[in-house]
């Protein structure tokens, strides 16, 4: 029999075990470390073409920033190393484009249709713990835009993935327009569409001074980007659709043309997807949208394993998940590896269009996470 005192230190030791366990999901989240100026090699990195650089080093500098990317063999051996794994790919971080991750709550426009006042970033919440689940998967970035129901919806936002009392911009934000169903309101102009486009011809045509910028513009059925490219645009927005086999993206050659696709979801429809193929054989440049908070962890990487089944090609899947997100977003210094760039980076162990593939280290602005993520993908699926 255990004597009083074996029975209290038993008690005490698995008190101390409960919580222990308790704070696992924060130091998963939350641990991170700064090592000075450290080298992570031998490593596939992801250029910002796409493709892969095989034996390559990362060099990062205390400030947060990559300082050089060079072969592995050149790599100072005196610097602290990260000691990649046989096959294992570095990658800037993934970005939740257009989803909702840290929006906390809609943010609509509403009955003027030219708002350059509404600012997305009044809708984010640093402190979503969603924000840390989604980086121990590797999602670094998320951009959130309001609802497009008017010709201008105010200004994008895009933030780190990390929750703290402050965020932390990457971009200056881009305006937000919408040419598509949602802007028609039965109780306020425009009530049809020969009406919406008018007013868009006119607006565009107008000699005020309303901003002009290219912007993002959702249009996201075939007849949207119809009327969308009839408007005679000096320079092309993003364009943000889904389209079928009626969407004119031929019309797109040589035009310089982003276009953001998806999310492509298994057993959804097949003519959203190989609208997109066709949109990148004219030359289209393609960003996957987000769907984080309302699914899996993996969308976006899913997003891009159906596309390249489809016959996209891998460079510009890997471009489509990493430099182009940045780029529709206006960012700077984020979603490529290369000196000067923020050192938001992802560790995959293979190629990340592999859908087995998995996150096995995280970096932060230099910050490394402490664990790895966990091998189970689901624990961000949810409806906001």
């Amino acid at each position: 029999m255990r004597t009083r005192l074996q029975r209290i230190t038993l008690l005490i030791s698995r008190l101390a075990m409960v919580g222990l366990l308790s704070l696992i999901p924060l130091l998963l989240a939350a641990s991170i470390t700064k090592d000075g100026t450290v080298v992570i090699a031998p490593v596939g990195v992801i250029g910002p073409d796409g493709s892969i650089c095989q034996q390559m080093a990362v060099v990062i500098e205390p400030d947060g920033t990559i300082a050089a990317v060079i072969p592995a063999d050149q790599a100072d051996p005196q610097l602290s190393t990260f000691a990649a794994p046989s096959g294992a790919v570095l990658t800037p971080g993934l970005h939740d484009l257009l989803g909702s991750l840290g929006a906390s709550g809609s943010l609509k426009a509403g009955t003027v249709l030219i708002d350059e006042e509404l600012a997305a970033a009044d809708a984010f919440d640093p402190t979503d713990p969603d924000l840390d689940r989604a980086a121990i998967h590797g999602v670094l970035y998320t951009t959130i835009a309001a609802i497009p129901s008017g010709v201008l919806n105010g200004t994008t936002a895009t933030f780190i993935c990390q929750s703290s009392i402050e965020a932390t911009s990457v971009a200056t934000g881009k305006p937000f327009f919408a040419l598509s169903g949602t802007v028609l309101n039965s109780s306020r102009e425009p009530t049809s569409r020969s009406a919406m486009v008018s007013i868009w011809k006119g607006w565009l045509n107008s000699d005020d001074s309303t901003p002009r910028t290219p912007g993002i513009l959702y249009c996201p059925d075939a007849i949207d980007l119809r009327q969308t490219l009839s408007l005679g645009w000096k320079s092309l927005p993003v364009l943000v659709h889904s389209g079928d086999a009626r969407s004119p993206v031929g019309r797109l050659a040589g035009r310089d043309a982003m276009m953001v696709v998806g999310p492509f979801l298994e057993g959804g429809d097949p003519a959203v997807v190989s609208t997109a193929i066709r949109a990148a054989r004219t030359g289209t440049e393609l960003a996957f949208k987000g769907l984080l908070g309302r699914g899996p962890a993996d969308q976006l990487r899913g997003s891009a394993a159906i596309a390249v089944a489809a016959g996209l090609d891998g460079d510009a899947a890997r471009r489509a998940l990493f430099s182009n997100p940045a780029r529709v977003a206006g960012c700077r210094g984020v979603g490529v590896i290369e000196p000067g760039a923020r050192a938001d980076l992802v560790l995959f162990s293979s190629d990340p269009l592999d859908p087995g593939a998995r996150v096995l280290q995280v970096w932060i602005g230099g910050a490394r996470m402490r664990s790895q993520a966990p091998d189970h993908i689901r624990q961000l699926e949810g409806t906001r």
